[in-house]
């Protein structure tokens, strides 16, 4: 029998890296549309922020509303990310990340979906977890370094179980009978063009192979977390279990665009990928031996020291490092060259063509000595600076890389307090189950189980532990539908609000929703969420930004460039906002459109939406197909 809940070290450094691979990735994504989603001058001001959140949120975005606070936090949370990835001083650039996200998600949680709650949990319980041990540069610091690959802990409890949670509770809430009874769901799920890309639009009618499917996604969502937590032959166990679950998310990649939610899940996942495999792996990609090699260095800086151990580890190279001091020869040359010295096959290399040469003859990374060669002399006037600041250096590596005798890890109050933790969320999970999920269960338990989620309200609002992992549930939705954004001039012209184009909209279906309605998925998400009846509030803030950015433009010489002879940029005086809503017919029906007024806005006087110019104009324009329709 072995520990279900024991995770090898290179997997929660692999999960390190890609956390922080992931950040970096969602950063970019977020920030060309900062100015909408994320400032005053946007659809969701600061002020708007704080109302919507609940007393225990938080949020660094909160302290300024000026567009390069938001800017500054990006740049700080890249920076913090690539520290994250490199493992320099784990423990607390995992905390400032976790909370520059935690504030980054309550700046506006309409964006969210599960893979961000996903993300920030992972961040979460990385704090708990020596996920710094290996493939870092707090290890290459490590006089002593642990040999032990497995590590089991309060934080590796909680870490499985999390991972398990999403798809075990999600299995749950899935209860609709196009999951449990007629395999109808990953058809659904398909038709909606909204997320449906690639390879959907191919097989979604393949009804021999989307009911079994349906049927084989639901049982190993249910299934799929007990066998991985068998103690009886774990590592096949748990290898099954990743290797079916990580099959599921590429099919999702290929499939639904729901952005990064995939990748988070897969680098979720790897944490279950059992020792021997990670071991196998070791050995597939252990660096090829090559000629040995010796690093001298300044006995008296330190920081000259700590750089020829990292780059001895990152470039996985068969050296030894020693001061030159020690060898009379190599410190005279130290000394008058004011350069370490690398020595290699009866060779000896001098500042920049010393990295050149360690790069170019490492196990790893070796294509990295082509752009450092391409330096030049440039490369040894920046060696000669860095020389030259080198008590500055060994300052801040003094500070983000010490030296330790060994890796310390979690302790007792840390692992308690993940425990602690584990047990609250799976106390919201279970709070979380359908009706019919909790009628099997003890009704006093489940009493018992509410009130210690409800005490535990604090903690899970402050750390966003709140999760609810139902997409697709109870069923996949039936519907999906584009928008119309219909505006209405000065001149009396109609145009595309939400393409930005000085034309009336196209109301035929859109080929493909991102890009052509949305620009990304978090347009998606934004636009979706806001159609529902319970972000009325949010249509208002989204029609009151479009009517201000839109007659920011107006005039000739502020025109978007739409070639020499483009006309003056129009006054926006009002626009609708429909939804042409696209029902799913069941397998072999034909389908039903319908169109449906969200909203009506009028940029220069409110009291004129009585006038109803918008739809007027629209219905002088449409075919009589089309014009019964629109209401």
């Amino acid at each position: 029998m072995q520990n279900p809940f024991a995770v090898d070290i290179r997997a929660l450094a692999a999960l390190r890296i890609a956390v922080g691979t992931l950040l970096i990735a969602d950063l970019l994504i977020r920030w060309s549309d900062i100015g909408w989603f994320m400032s005053d001058y946007g659809a969701y001001s600061v002020a708007a922020s704080k109302a919507a959140a609940s007393d225990w949120r938080f949020s660094l975005y909160w302290l300024a509303d000026g567009l390069w606070w938001v800017h500054t936090l990006f740049a700080a949370n890249i920076a913090v990310a690539l520290l994250l990835i490199a493992g320099v001083r784990t423990r607390w650039v995992t905390f400032f990340a976790f909370v520059l996200l935690v504030s980054l998600h309550n700046r506006n949680p309409i964006l969210l979906q599960g893979g961000d709650n996903l993300l920030i949990l992972l961040l979460f319980w990385g704090l708990f977890l020596p996920w710094g041990e290996r493939l870092s540069v707090d290890a290459t610091m490590v006089a002593k370094p642990s040999l032990e690959q497995r590590y089991v802990g309060g934080g590796s409890v909680a870490l499985v179980l999390q991972i398990l949670s999403v798809y075990f509770f999600s299995a749950f809430l899935k209860n609709g009978s196009e999951w449990t009874v007629d395999g109808t769901a990953i058809y659904y799920a398909l038709h909606n063009d909204q997320v449906a890309h690639l390879l959907a639009p191919y097989w979604r009618d393949w009804h021999w192979l989307t009911v079994p499917l349906t049927h084989y996604v639901w049982w190993l969502e249910l299934l799929g977390p007990i066998v991985a937590l068998s103690p009886w032959f774990n590592a096949w166990a748990r290898g099954l279990a990743a290797f079916c679950f990580i099959t599921l998310e590429i099919g999702f990649l290929f499939n639904l665009n729901v952005g990064l939610f995939p990748f988070i899940s897969i680098a979720s996942l790897l944490v279950l990928l059992p020792t021997q495999i990670w071991d196998y792996l070791a050995r597939v990609f252990a660096p090829k031996p090559h000629a040995p090699m010796v690093m001298y260095y300044d006995k008296t800086c330190v920081f000259c020291h700590k750089t020829c151990v990292l780059i001895r580890s990152v470039f996985a190279l068969n050296a030894r490092v020693e001061p030159a001091q020690d060898t009379p020869e190599v410190g005279t040359i130290l000394e008058q060259e004011f350069s370490w010295v690398l020595e290699v096959e009866g060779n000896r290399y001098l500042r920049w063509a010393a990295l050149v040469e360690c790069v170019r003859r490492g196990g790893r990374f070796t294509w990295i000595a082509y752009p450092l060669s391409a330096v030049g002399v440039v490369g040894d006037s920046i060696y000669t600076w860095i020389g030259h600041n080198r008590g500055a250096f060994g300052r801040l590596t003094s500070v983000a890389m010490p030296w330790r005798d060994e890796m310390p890890r979690p302790g007792r109050i840390r692992q308690s307090a993940a425990l602690i933790a584990a047990a609250v969320v799976l106390a919201g999970n279970v709070s979380a189950l359908p009706n019919e999920a909790k009628a099997k269960l003890s009704e006093s338990w489940l009493k018992g189980v509410s009130q210690f989620y409800q005490w535990s309200q604090p903690l899970v609002q402050t750390a966003r532990l709140d999760q609810l992992w139902n997409m697709f549930a109870p069923y996949p939705q039936k519907n999906d539908g584009w928008f119309l954004m219909v505006g209405l001039t000065d001149d009396g012209a109609l145009v595309d609000v939400l393409r930005w184009q000085l034309t009336p909209p196209v109301t035929d279906k859109p080929r493909s929703f991102v890009p052509e309605q949305a620009q990304n998925y978090r347009w998606r998400k934004y636009l979706a969420r806001m159609k529902r009846s319970g972000y009325t509030d949010e249509m208002g803030r989204y029609a009151s930004a479009a009517c201000a950015r839109w007659n920011a433009l107006v005039g000739p010489e502020s025109a978007p460039e739409q070639g020499e002879l483009a006309p003056p940029w129009p006054t926006l005086e009002a626009f609708n906002i429909y939804y042409v809503l696209e029902r799913t017919p069941p397998m072999g029906e034909q389908g039903e459109v319908a169109y449906q007024l969200l909203w009506r806005h009028h940029c220069l006087d409110k009291h004129r939406l009585s006038e109803n110019a918008v739809q007027k104009a629209m219905l002088a324009t449409q075919p009589d197909n089309v014009r019964s329709s629109i209401p």
